[in-house]
């Protein structure tokens, strides 16, 4: 046992501690991708309040691995070819990546291509907006694709983007839609005002505020935030995002992929105070 990351948590570690952690193991095999990392994020606890609203969270987190992927690449499929009734003729799918760094969307159309009927072809994918937004032909369907929708804030900056090249182009009839493979529910204050079609596989709420009984909000807040104080605050110039991105709460991972910002970051954020490396359950670059 490592001394040091023990000396994290003022409670000691007893045997009820590893029944826990040993049966958190066996059921959720993501855990074990990173197998001393449990082991450390249980240490930053220290009391039962702590220890039980970690297990909870775990306990409803929303991880997608490899199958899960496969399944859901079907049910997007099928939602743009027998739901909205779109064909590969003037059907596009395009990556919200606009930069030159990857990202998560490309994965997702990665994963999409060979899932549609054999009719498709690459040609209905492109892995950039900027590329794919100004080379779809008029008389299209658009369909921007997303693995995670957070608050939708970059969602709608993403459709705000693909509508105003749309116009600068004086392209005169494409439609405009989402698809994701896990989305916020609270984003859809956001969607709904953007007046258009979209579709989520998974639709997580908040993993405090909405999932956990009211009754027990409070504490569990107060626990958040005593696990998160013993977090650094600032990584150069990124700040600590309590609660997850804008209080996200989201409990949310995707296979070989960034997490989300809007994680809790007692699940990613790297460095203890004072700069202490911690080992964590997901990586985030």
């Amino acid at each position: 046992m490592n001394e040091e990351i023990v000396n994290r948590a003022s409670g000691k570690i007893d045997v009820n501690d590893f029944v826990t952690l040993t049966k958190l193991h066996k059921e959720y095999k993501w855990l074990s991708y990173e197998p001393e990392a449990l082991f450390e994020l249980w240490c930053l606890s220290d009391n039962k309040d702590q220890k039980d609203l970690i297990e909870f969270l775990i306990k409803n987190f929303s991880f997608v691995d490899g199958q899960t992927l496969n399944e859901a690449g079907k049910s997007i499929a099928a939602q743009i070819e027998t739901n909205w009734g779109l064909t590969s003729e003037s059907t596009f799918l395009i990556a919200t990546c606009d930069d030159k760094n990857p990202d998560g969307s490309q994965s997702i159309i990665q994963c999409l291509k060979n899932k549609f009927s054999m009719n498709w072809k690459e040609s209905n994918f492109f892995n950039s907006l900027p590329i794919g937004a100004n080379e779809i032909p008029d008389n299209s369907n658009v369909i921007l694709t997303d693995d995670f929708i957070g608050t939708g804030d970059t969602i709608e900056r993403k459709v705000k983007y693909m509508r105003s090249t749309i116009e600068k182009r004086q392209l005169t009839n494409v439609t405009v839609r989402t698809i994701s493979l896990a989305a916020m529910e609270f984003s859809k204050d956001v969607l709904d005002k953007l007046y258009m079609e979209y579709y989520s596989v998974f639709w997580l709420k908040k993993g405090i505020s909405e999932i956990m009984e009211a009754e027990n909000r409070p504490s569990a807040k107060k626990s958040m935030e005593n696990l998160e104080s013993k977090l650094k605050n600032k990584i150069g110039s990124r700040k600590l995002p309590n609660f997850g991105y804008k209080r996200s709460e989201a409990l949310f991972g995707f296979e070989a992929n960034n997490v989300p910002n809007n994680v809790f970051p007692i699940f990613w954020w790297p460095f203890y105070k004072g700069g202490i490396q911690r080992k964590t359950l997901f990586r985030r670059i």
